[in-house]
């Protein structure tokens, strides 16, 4: 079962991506759009190949075509710097939603590695997160429990929740462990 939290974001993020479509460039930016600059700027993003589109059907609507030959030259040289092990990681840690572009990049299987490590460090931290609340509620049911069967079973279950807390953080101090070196 997805939880609230999750389902927020999963929410959030389709949104952001659905907007991102509808309007790449303002009508002044396509106006004065230099292509190379912009698909530099699209690949130190991390957009994907065809973010392009996205400018053509944006800046179409003016008469006006991107130079794609320049954007993507630029494209290329942004992905260059986007697709470093230390911005994956970053990313990673960060929560940032990852398009797969640095795939075939010379330094794409480490960026990968480190943006993987980074999201498994940051879904740790949710849980961390998540729990601690959980303890908190139960901390607080355990203040308020009239009978000792109620105070003996919240106590049961803060316990289980302080190991997995530990469990939790050990996890996390491992993963940390493999973060990449500068």
């Amino acid at each position: 079962m997805i939880s609230k939290r999750a389902w927020r974001w999963s929410l959030a993020a389709a949104m952001a991506a659905s907007l991102g479509g509808c309007a790449s460039m303002s009508e002044s930016e396509c106006q004065r759009a230099d292509w190379y600059q912009q698909g530099m700027q699209d690949g130190r993003d991390g957009q994907a190949r065809d973010r392009i589109d996205d400018h053509a059907k944006a800046c179409g609507k003016i008469g006006i075509q991107p130079d794609e030959t320049r954007w993507q030259e630029g494209w290329i040289d942004g992905l260059r710097r986007y697709c470093r092990p230390a911005n994956g990681w970053q990313l990673g840690l960060r929560g940032t939603f990852y398009r797969g572009v640095c795939r075939d990049q010379p330094e794409g299987d480490d960026f990968e590695r480190a943006y993987d490590t980074g999201r498994r460090i940051h879904a740790l931290g949710e849980q961390l997160e998540r729990n601690a609340s959980e303890i908190d509620r139960l901390e607080r049911k355990l203040r308020d429990a009239t009978t000792d069967d109620e105070r003996k079973h919240l106590r049961a279950q803060l316990r289980d929740l302080d190991s997995e807390q530990m469990r939790l953080r050990q996890r996390q101090r491992m993963e940390m462990l493999s973060a990449p070196r500068p």
